[in-house]
């Protein structure tokens, strides 16, 4: 929870990155558990290994495109904020330049 703090990661990225590392953790814990599975499965325990490594990176992968579809839609309404507000900027300008108003009246 420090490290939280201290590098102001969010709360959900900080519970991706657990989630991510739990089947590490579990194989850390019971190393045989894909042999196992695979005694279960009557399956050969390469390709349990592969359906495990595949499934893994496909989750991986849809949950850095989720990260980066809001992050696009963060940066898509931040620049149109800056858009909006630069328009403001350029009409008020020739309301608040200073001697801009006697050059209208006076034709120059």
């Amino acid at each position: 929870m420090r490290r939280l703090r201290q590098y102001k990661l969010r709360e959900r990225y900080a519970l991706v990155f657990l989630l991510l590392g739990l089947p590490f953790a579990v194989l850390a814990a019971w190393p045989n558990a894909i042999g196992q599975i695979a005694y279960l499965l009557d399956m050969d325990y390469r390709t349990v290994t592969l359906l495990c490594v595949a499934g893994f990176l496909t989750v991986m992968v849809f949950e850095l495109l989720t990260i980066v579809s809001v992050q696009d839609q963060k940066i898509t309404t931040l620049a149109q904020h800056v858009g909006i507000l630069m328009e403001k900027q350029k009409l008020a300008e020739p309301e608040h330049t200073p001697g801009m108003e006697t050059e209208s009246i006076t034709g120059r």
